[in-house]
């Protein structure tokens, strides 16, 4: 992970291995800030509901467009796709500061704790 992968606002682990806000870009050009991976219990926290019907998490911010999350067991990575068009949107998500990222530069929002 490189400072210019995060933005204020993302999630990592801070220096005491915590999770933490980025407050500053300065606190993500030390080595101790580390990426958190990417798991149910994040996806949860971040208002995600689990879909059984098409085996994802999925979101509906503005309350118009349907994002989709599947876990990829193989690769240890999330797919975003989106269900009704069947189109991928992103792959080989890791880490909760890119899922944040992602969902910011797709809907103009901050992902955040619910």
């Amino acid at each position: 992970m490189t400072a210019n992968e995060l933005r204020i606002g993302n999630w990592v682990y801070n220096h005491a291995g915590r999770p933490a806000q980025v407050t500053r870009i300065e606190e993500t050009k030390t080595p101790l800030c580390q990426p958190i991976p990417l798991t149910e219990e994040w996806l949860l926290k971040f208002g995600w509901i689990w879909n059984e019907d098409c085996n994802s998490y999925e979101k509906y911010p503005n309350g118009d467009v349907r994002m989709n999350l599947q876990f990829r067991d193989v690769s240890g990575s999330y797919v975003m796709f989106n269900y009704i068009l069947k189109a991928m949107i992103a792959d080989k998500i890791y880490y909760v500061h890119q899922l944040q990222n992602l969902y910011f530069a797709l809907t103009n929002e901050e992902l955040t704790i619910q």
